[in-house]
C-alpha cells in the first residue's frame, strides 16, 4: 500500500494555470513532511493529519516539465505543463464527446493533432457528507489525456473544438477539466445553503446523507432499469414465426402509441452483388433502446434514447439479393418509434440505400409503463460536493457552463417520480424555469469563492422540442430558461453568452454542431482575458 499519494487530478499529463498560485495536494501516511519539486522548484510542506498541501507562487508558460513528490514514497509525473485550465461543467451538451459529431466534423478532427490540448475527465464519486463533516468525495485516478489521434474522440466535442483554437491562437498548453455530467439539474451544482435559500429544506436533503448513501440510490436506479428489462424479455417469442403477425408502418415517425414494452420493426431490401468491406447503418434516432440485426446479425445497440444510431458493419453480411433489418425497440414510456427529420440509410461501397417508408410492427411484449427515479445528478448538492469543492485549489482561467436542459420541464415530466423526496425536489428545480437565474447568481458566486473572479463563458440553449409532446412549438420553459441565460451578463459579472445554433431537426436534443459552438467559445475566452 502507498504510504504517499496524490490527489487524482494530479497525474500524468497535467496543466497547471499560469501566473496563479499552484496547489499540489496529496495523502503521506508515514512521514512529518513531503518535498514537492515543480519546473525545478521546492516546496517542503507538512503533513497535517495524514495530507500535505505544498503551494508555489505563480509562474509564466512552462512546456514537459515533472513534477516530483518525495515523502515516504517517491511519486514522479511526466509531460506536466503550466497553461491555462478551463473548468466545464453543466449537463450532456457540455459532456458530448468529439465521437459523436464526427459524421459532420470528421475532417476536421482528423486533420491534426493537438498534444498540448489536455483533458482531465472528472467522472463523480458521489457523496453527501453529513452536517459537520469535511466532503467525503475523492478524484478518480486517472491520466490526463491528449488531443492526438483516437484519444481525441473522447474529448468533451465543445471543449476540443474551443481549446484547439485558443492553442493556435495563444500558443500555451491548454488543460479540460470535463466535468459535465448529463441530466444535471442546476440544483445538483449548489451548496446547501444556496439551496436552501432556493427553497429546499434540509429534510430533503436528509436522506441522501452519509457515506454510501448516494451508492445505494443509484444501485437502485439502475436496477430498476435492469429489473423492467429483464421483464420485458419474452423468451418464448420468436422473430421468424411474429414477422408473420406483423403490421405495415410507415417510418420515420412515432408510431408506438399508448404501449410500453417491446416492438420489433423489420425492413426488408434488395442488394445486388457481393460486398466487401465496411458498411455503415444510420438508423436517425430511436426511442427508446434498441438492438439491430442485418440478416440475423447484431449490427450495432444503443442503451437509451438519445445517442443518433450511426452503426458500422462488415459487408460481407449482406446477401445478394434479398435482405432483412430488423430493429428490437425498448419503449419504456407509452410512446415510441423512429425520430422524424433524422437520416436513416444504408450506406455501402455500391452506394446508399435509402431505408425510409413501409416497414413492418410486431409486439414481442406488452409491459407497465416504465417508472424511474431521478439521476443521482439531478438530487440538489451532489455535484458541488463531487465535482466543484473535490477541485477547489485548482487554479483556472474561466469556467465554461452549458445547462439548463433538465430545469426547464414542466409538471407533466413529474408523472414518472415514484419517490415523494425526488418529487419534491425536481417540483422546485425542473417545474420552475423562472427562478434559473437566481439559481445561476448563487451557484456561480460560490464557484467563484473557490476558482477567484474567473470570467464565465454560458451557452444559451438551443432550441428544442420533446418529439413525444407531439408539439409544434419550444415550450415556454424552455424559451424561460434561454430567456434568462440570455441576460445573463445583466446580473453575473464578467460573463459571456454564446449560442447554440439551433438544431435541425428541432427534435434532436443533442445536436452534433459543436464546432461552431466552439469557435464563438474560443473568440469570447480569448477577448475575456485579454
Amino acid at each position: 500500500m502507498e504510504s504517499t499519494k496524490l490527489l487524482g487530478i494530479y497525474s500524468n499529463g497535467m496543466v497547471l494555470q499560469r501566473n496563479k498560485k499552484i496547489i499540489i495536494e496529496g495523502y503521506e501516511s508515514a512521514s512529518s513532511s513531503v518535498t514537492v519539486t515543480l519546473a525545478g522548484q521546492s516546496v517542503t510542506a507538512p503533513v497535517v493529519e495524514g495530507r500535505f498541501k505544498a503551494e508555489f507562487e505563480p509562474m509564466d508558460v512552462v512546456f514537459d516539465t515533472e513534477l516530483k513528490v518525495e515523502g515516504t514514497d517517491t511519486i514522479t509525473l511526466k509531460d506536466v505543463c503550466i497553461g491555462d485550465v478551463y473548468l466545464l461543467a453543466g449537463q450532456s451538451n457540455m459532456e458530448l464527446p468529439v465521437e459523436r459529431t464526427l459524421e459532420l466534423n470528421r475532417e476536421e478532427v482528423e486533420a491534426k493533432d493537438y498534444p498540448y490540448v489536455r483533458q482531465y475527465l472528472l467522472t463523480p464519486d458521489l457523496e453527501i457528507p453529513n452536517v459537520g463533516e469535511e466532503s467525503i468525495c475523492t478524484l478518480p485516478e486517472s491520466d490526463w489525456i491528449s488531443a492526438a489521434g483516437e484519444k481525441k474522440n473522447a474529448f468533451s466535442a465543445i471543449g476540443f473544438y474551443a481549446a484547439k483554437r485558443i492553442f493556435e491562437e495563444k500558443n500555451v498548453p491548454i488543460g479540460l477539466i470535463a466535468s459535465a455530467q448529463g441530466g444535471s439539474t442546476i440544483e445538483a451544482w449548489m451548496c446547501e445553503e444556496d439551496l436552501y435559500a432556493s427553497g429546499i429544506s434540509e429534510d430533503e436533503i436528509a436522506p441522501l446523507r452519509g457515506k454510501g448513501s448516494l451508492k445505494k440510490y443509484v444501485e437502485r436506479w439502475q436496477q430498476l432499469t435492469i429489473d423492467w428489462r429483464a421483464e420485458a424479455n419474452d423468451n418464448d417469442f420468436d422473430i421468424e414465426e411474429g414477422i408473420k403477425d406483423a403490421k405495415p408502418v410507415t417510418l420515420p415517425g412515432i408510431v408506438v402509441k399508448d404501449f410500453s414494452g417491446v416492438v420489433w420493426f423489420i425492413k426488408e431490401f434488395d442488394y445486388d452483388g457481393a460486398c466487401e468491406g465496411e458498411c455503415y447503418l444510420r438508423l436517425g434516432d430511436l426511442i427508446d433502446a434498441d438492438i439491430t440485426y442485418i440478416n440475423g446479425i447484431e449490427v450495432g445497440r444503443t442503451e437509451y434514447q438519445y445517442p443518433p444510431r450511426m452503426y458500422h458493419f462488415d459487408g460481407s453480411i449482406l446477401n445478394n439479393g434479398k435482405n432483412t433489418l430488423m430493429t428490437r425497440l425498448m419503449v419504456e414510456q407509452e410512446f415510441g418509434g423512429f425520430v422524424e427529420g433524422h437520416p436513416y440509410y444504408l450506406e455501402t461501397p455500391a452506394g446508399k440505400i435509402d431505408i425510409m417508408g413501409e416497414w413492418k410492427m410486431v409486439t414481442e411484449k406488452k409491459m407497465p409503463k416504465f417508472n424511474s427515479i431521478p439521476m443521482a445528478q439531478m438530487l440538489p448538492a451532489t455535484l458541488y460536493y463531487a465535482s466543484i469543492l473535490t477541485i477547489k485549489n485548482i487554479g483556472i482561467s474561466q469556467i465554461w457552463w452549458y445547462q439548463g436542459e433538465s430545469n426547464a420541464g414542466d409538471p407533466d415530466g413529474l408523472t414518472m417520480v415514484n419517490t415523494e423526496l425526488a418529487r419534491s425536489i425536481l417540483e422546485q428545480g425542473s417545474a420552475n424555469p423562472y427562478s434559473y437565474d437566481q439559481k445561476m447568481i448563487r451557484t456561480f458566486k460560490k464557484m467563484r469563492e473557490f476558482f477567484g473572479e474567473v470570467p464565465l463563458i454560458l451557452v444559451k440553449m438551443a432550441d428544442y422540442i420533446n418529439p413525444l409532446t407531439f408539439e409544434s412549438e419550444v415550450p415556454e420553459g424552455w424559451r424561460k430558461i434561454q430567456e434568462l441565460q440570455e441576460r445573463a451578463p445583466e446580473y453575473i459579472a464578467n460573463a459571456k453568452v454564446v449560442n447554440a445554433p439551433a438544431p435541425d431537426p428541432v427534435y434532436e436534443l443533442h445536436p452534433q454542431n459543436k464546432s461552431g459552438i466552439g469557435a464563438d467559445i474560443a473568440k469570447a475566452s480569448i477577448k475575456l482575458n485579454k
